[in-house]
């Protein structure tokens, strides 16, 4: 196995792969059991070749593509506009592997021999320390009275308790709410309200009294009752949110944000409704949606997004990327043609710093997978790769042409 699958990826490096190999190389790659293996194979490709341009074959970037593009066309020599291909694939796991020994350590390497490794294409620009740490599960809950609550520093357990609810931080970065047994139901008017909220640098995960559950993602909010009456189940949020609403016909649930509200039949959907994105998009994965903008109002099947935009009319995508909309929640920075100043947003919004643009704006397009859990800079030597620059001052980002 170790011989057969090291020529298989030779041959795609060198574009020599017959259709027939191509197919078996990808069935290898797709199974679990063999993750240490091809791992293995491809540190010991990286630190066996020459050192090399960045472009030429052989290189970490032509390396990087060569293998994890499983197509049958030759790549060009020239720079491609802003494309990260590796890391999106249904091998991302290899390229990753790559990318951590070839960047986390601290630097780019092209090793000529076991003894020697020599820096080449070094960053200085995206590794001045001090780096920046990833976002964590930060958050504050405001209760009905204005009492605040940071929940990444409180202990587990129970934390407060409204009206015939208790409030009770659980495990991993999560707060629910419970009933108190044998309690006296509450009447329509008399539900206190909380607030979650989350910084720059923070998300949280509630489950709502009624047990649908909502993620939380950087500076967003939350506002709902602590426990739901009347005939319908209504919250309001800022920024963004994924949500799993446990399905009741008798009560429709309710998402309002911006002068929009979603209705919700029982479903899984995003909520995007950052005031600095040019429209509030709301992505359907399963279930369905109704989006209504005063007197306008559009449906949602899975797999579709609507774009709210200022003037409050609603577009439909009916092919919508519904993993770039939910990448957040799944710990991802998704990026499908995504353009420069909208990865960026996502990074400020992530890392909680500020972006500036020298130059201009660049041109071009970002596709690609990075995980949310690395530091900032490991994040901006991979977008280094597809050909944006950057530097980092302090708590700012300095794009550069």
């Amino acid at each position: 196995m170790l011989e057969r699958v090291t020529y298989l990826l030779e041959q795609r490096l060198k574009q020599k792969l017959t259709d027939q190999e191509a197919e078996e190389l990808l069935a290898i790659l797709q199974q679990p059991e063999h993750e240490t293996l091809i791992t293995n194979i491809l540190s010991e490709m990286v630190q066996a070749e020459p050192e090399r341009d960045e472009l030429e074959p052989g290189s970490l970037r032509y390396l990087t593509n060569s293998i994890f593009l499983l197509d049958k066309k030759p790549l060009s020599s020239s720079r491609p506009a802003h494309r990260v291909y590796f890391l999106k694939t249904v091998w991302a796991r290899y390229a990753a592997a790559i990318l951590l020994l070839c960047l986390i350590g601290g630097g780019m390497y092209y090793f000529n021999s076991r003894s020697r490794q020599k820096p080449v294409a070094q960053l200085p620009s995206v590794t001045r320390q001090p780096d920046i740490a990833p976002g964590g599960m930060v958050a504050t809950l405001t209760l009905s009275d204005g009492t605040q609550i940071a929940l990444d520093s409180a202990a587990d357990g129970a934390l407060a308790r409204q009206g015939n609810t208790d409030v009770i931080k659980l495990q991993k970065g999560q707060l629910g709410y419970k009933t108190i047994a044998n309690s006296r139901p509450q009447a329509a008017g008399e539900a206190a309200y909380n607030t979650i909220s989350t910084p720059r640098g923070g998300q949280y995960q509630v489950t709502l009294p009624d047990g649908s559950k909502v993620w939380l993602n950087a500076a967003s909010s939350i506002r709902f009752p602590t426990v739901f009456t009347g005939r319908s189940r209504e919250v309001a949020i800022t920024g963004e949110a994924y949500f799993e609403i446990a399905a009741n016909a008798k009560s429709p649930f309710y998402v309002k944000t911006g002068g929009m509200a979603v209705e919700v039949l029982g479903t899984k959907f995003n909520v995007n409704a950052y005031t600095d994105e040019a429209s509030i998009k709301t992505t359907l994965l399963e279930g369905s949606v109704r989006i209504r903008k005063v007197k306008i109002a559009a449906m949602l099947a899975p797999g579709q997004q609507a774009s709210l935009d200022p003037k409050g009319s609603i577009s439909i995508n009916k092919n919508a990327d519904v993993d770039e909309a939910v990448a957040w929640k799944n710990g991802l920075f998704h990026m499908t043609s995504a353009d420069v100043p909208a990865i960026m947003r996502q990074l400020a919004r992530w890392y909680d710093v500020e972006v500036a643009f020298e130059g201009g704006m660049p041109a071009g397009h970002i596709t690609g997978e990075v995980p949310r859990n690395v530091s900032l800079s490991t994040v901006l030597k991979v977008f280094e790769i597809s050909g944006v620059h950057f530097r980092i001052e302090g708590k700012k980002i300095i794009v550069t042409q």
